[in-house]
């Protein structure tokens, strides 16, 4: 069996392999390269080629190291929720890493890090994290991307689905919808699409409608994008500018794979989704609500009608991202997790980053700053969430 590495420029070839995988993951797509090129990063697209069919893939992002240090600097270079091979013993997976390897010695980076799409419910695991050790990975314990994640089987119908919700959650969405919110899908990609890069500059050339409906996308996204910010000051948390929201939706709902919705009260907008569908699963990418009126209960019913979405897309799995690592009351995102498990699901605890060094001395050096900073971190947010479970307010988004 010969392998052959080249890098894939065709989107269509890329996605296809990956959403015929049951390990192919959104972080690994096309559209999720463009975007790390988006934000300033310098990527690759490794396809692993077997009598001319892809047989892996590997997406690596070349990052900058954070230095204690003014003006040192360093790369290392990612792959997140990859490399994507059927096997263990795939020899696709060998050859990408070989690859990686030549790559990284251009790149002179600090380690090779991988974060595999393979999980707890893989029957597999042990094999793939023997398989990586076999490669000179090691394990390192601090991951890149939360490794725990809610997960929902959707498949069953919408009325089984919502009596399977948590009594007071069940009737939290009923209560939403007797008050009044009114769930929609925000105007958006349709009109931006329609209306060119210059649509701003280029009203008067456009019809009255066209017009009409920029000015609705850009009045939706500045609700979604407000909401946002609110959320992100009230539970302090980092978010991308505007312009790169706006260049993920772009991206994804130019095929109808993904949508920004709003849920109202007498036109005030108090909470917000953006979902994305990859495959035959949906993640439910961005959240956000407002401080006010949230007696009225808007982000269940705006979960429901989430759910609904994908399962409207044939989706039969609804990710609803990050959870704690380590399910103990205090923990970082405990409240998020309470919030989350209401909807039913069970958790998704990804395989141990892996990391491959070149460069020890630098390596060494720089785990010890993240092993610090991440200490720090953690005793900071643990005393907010045992805080806020004290008063009895678990974030809900």
């Amino acid at each position: 069996m010969t392998i052959i590495i080249q890098e894939i420029t065709d989107q269509q070839q890329w996605n296809e392999f990956l959403t015929s995988q049951p390990r192919g993951h959104l972080l690994q797509s096309y559209e999720w390269g463009e975007l790390s090129q988006f934000l300033g990063a310098r990527i690759y697209r490794l396809g692993a080629l077997e009598n001319g069919c892809m047989a892996g893939a590997m997406q690596l992002i070349v990052s900058s190291v954070p230095m204690p240090v003014p003006g040192l600097h360093f790369d290392w270079l990612y792959c997140a929720r990859g490399p994507t091979v059927e096997h263990p013993d795939s020899p696709a997976l060998t050859a990408l890493v070989e690859h990686a390897h030549a790559i990284a010695h251009k790149e002179h980076v600090v380690v090779l890090r991988l974060e595999p799409n393979i999980a707890d419910d893989d029957p597999e695991m042990e094999s793939w994290i023997a398989a990586y050790r076999a490669l000179g990975f090691q394990i390192n314990p601090f991951s890149i991307h939360e490794r725990r994640s809610w997960v929902l089987d959707i498949r069953p119908d919408a009325e089984q689905l919502l009596a399977n919700f948590k009594t007071t959650w069940r009737q939290n969405v009923r209560i939403a919808e007797r008050k009044g919110i009114i769930v929609r899908e925000a105007v958006g990609a349709g009109a931006e699409r329609r209306g060119g890069s210059g649509a701003d500059e280029e009203r008067g050339s456009l019809p009255p409608p066209v017009v009409e409906e920029l000015a609705s996308a850009h009045a939706d996204f500045d609700a979604y994008y407000n909401l946002l910010q609110i959320t992100s000051e009230r539970d302090a948390f980092f978010i991308h500018s505007k312009d790169y929201h706006k260049e993920v939706l772009r991206r994804f709902a130019a095929e109808g794979d993904a949508v920004l919705y709003l849920a109202e009260h007498e036109g005030e907008a108090l909470a917000a989704k953006m979902l994305i569908r990859f495959g035959d699963w949906c993640w439910d990418m961005f959240g956000a609500s407002s401080n006010s009126k949230r007696n009225l209960k808007a982000t269940y019913l705006l979960q429901f009608r989430c759910i609904q979405w994908a399962k409207a897309r044939g989706c039969s799995y609804f990710d609803f991202r990050a959870i704690p690592e380590n399910l103990e009351p205090g923990e970082a995102m405990w409240g998020v997790y309470e919030y989350k498990k209401g909807f039913g699901g069970f958790p998704r605890l990804h395989m141990p980053t892996q990391d491959y060094v070149y460069r020890p001395l630098i390596y060494t050096a720089w785990r010890k700053v993240v092993e610090v900073r991440r200490a720090r971190h953690h005793a900071e947010r643990k005393k907010v969430e045992l805080e806020r479970a004290a008063r009895g307010r678990g974030t809900v988004v």
